[in-house]
């Protein structure tokens, strides 16, 4: 499940479960019509993550204009920081 919320000009997405294509519409959902300047994704409920989260995280940069200092990845699990080192996440975004 996706929830976001917009304070102090960051859009704050909270992924809750898990981060699946199936979260596709939600996560996409809260950033297209929303006005911010950087954006904060808290995993910190979040137990599994797939190629297809991978993917809508990439989207979310191009979208951005590939600017890795306006996205920050937070609360992320030992599991989850494994699988973003995997895949060298750690170069594309900002990690707190």
């Amino acid at each position: 499940m996706i929830t976001h919320k917009i304070k102090d000009q960051t859009l704050w997405i909270y992924v809750s479960d898990k981060f699946t294509i199936d979260s596709f519409a939600d996560f996409q959902a809260a950033y297209i019509d929303n006005e911010f300047k950087d954006i904060v994704i808290d995993f910190s409920e979040t137990s599994h993550i797939d190629s297809g989260g991978l993917g809508m995280l990439l989207q979310l940069r191009t979208h951005l204009g590939e600017d890795s200092n306006r996205i920050t990845l937070c609360g992320l699990s030992d599991h989850i920081l494994k699988v973003f080192e995997v895949v060298n996440f750690e170069k594309l975004f900002k990690m707190a």
